[in-house]
């Protein structure tokens, strides 16, 4: 079962690993060891990360979240970052992982609503964001290809079965 916890200065290296995976980084902005930090560092952002108990090696972390607007948001928490390692996909950890982040939004930080963008070809991401109740409600330039969008994805109404 998959737990989580707020990521520390240690577990960085293993984010930034997670963050090259196949079909990964295509979808992701900025990445790497500076991203990591300056959101740790950060009290509008927030880091949680996975993590699934494995025979063999221990405690391993599958995935991480970021969280934005914490602070500065006026009550809209921003799911910047969800990753998940290509080997536990498929399994439902990238579900538990999101519907984790968005019951930490609503509950400890209080949110009055949660947006994401997403590149519209990110298929997954998309099915997953959509599965969950999640609406698209336009588009933004994307900074990383121009000429190019992300949707922007939020729900209609705050979710009342996050339990």
């Amino acid at each position: 079962m998959l737990r989580t916890r707020p990521a520390t200065r240690k577990d960085l290296e293993t984010l930034v690993a997670l963050e090259t995976g196949p079909d990964t980084a295509r979808y992701l902005g900025v990445t790497g060891l500076g991203f990591h930090r300056a959101v740790l560092g950060d009290p509008d952002q927030e880091h949680i990360v996975g993590e699934l108990d494995d025979a063999a090696a221990g405690t391993l972390i599958v995935g991480f979240v970021v969280l934005a607007g914490l602070r500065d948001g006026d009550g809209r928490i921003e799911l910047r970052r969800i990753v998940l390692s290509h080997a536990h996909r498929g399994g439902g950890h990238g579900r538990a992982l999101f519907r984790a982040a968005v019951r930490r939004a609503f509950r400890r930080h209080g949110a009055a609503g949660l947006w994401l963008d997403v590149k519209p070809e990110n298929k997954r991401g998309r099915a997953l964001y959509e599965s969950e109740g999640l609406e698209c409600t336009g588009t933004i330039p994307d900074p990383t290809d121009p000429g190019g969008v992300l949707l922007l994805m939020a729900y209609p109404n705050p979710p009342t079965d996050i339990a």
